[in-house]
């Protein structure tokens, strides 16, 4: 698995990179604390929702949309509660508890994924989706 670095606000963050669905389908399921971060991205904007299911720590999960924090909510271990509401979201980034509080995070916060660069993101994306690297 890729990995990269987000910026949310003043705060730089190392990351997993699900990309593709089996990444995304697995998550942080099955993984013992302490828990990496994992920022889950989407080819396009679309409604997103998790659960917990055979994840062992509590998490923080941040739904982004364009660019801004649009949604965090908190994720509960072993759940099967849906988290996440109707709003689109193209990036998704899920921090081991308590993270958004200690840094800050905030709805409306900017969020930019700084490494890898759009274009190596593009390459790494068409080539777990769609098996090519033409973009």
């Amino acid at each position: 698995m890729k990995t990269g670095i987000i910026c949310i606000g003043n705060n730089l963050f190392e990351t997993l990179l699900a990309i593709s669905s089996q990444e995304q389908e697995r998550g942080l399921m099955y993984l013992d604390p302490p828990i990496p971060n994992m920022a889950f991205i989407y080819e396009r904007p679309g409604i997103n929702k998790f659960w917990m299911a055979n994840t062992k720590a509590p998490l923080d999960i941040v739904f982004c949309c364009a660019g801004k924090v649009t949604q965090i909510c908190i994720g509960e271990p072993y759940s099967t509660t849906m988290i996440g509401d109707n709003r689109l979201s193209d990036l998704v980034v899920e921090f081991p508890s308590g993270t958004v509080m200690r840094s800050g995070i905030k709805l409306g916060h900017e969020i930019n994924l700084l490494k890898p660069s759009p274009e190596e993101l593009k390459q790494i994306i068409a080539k777990k989706y769609h098996g090519i690297v033409k973009i």
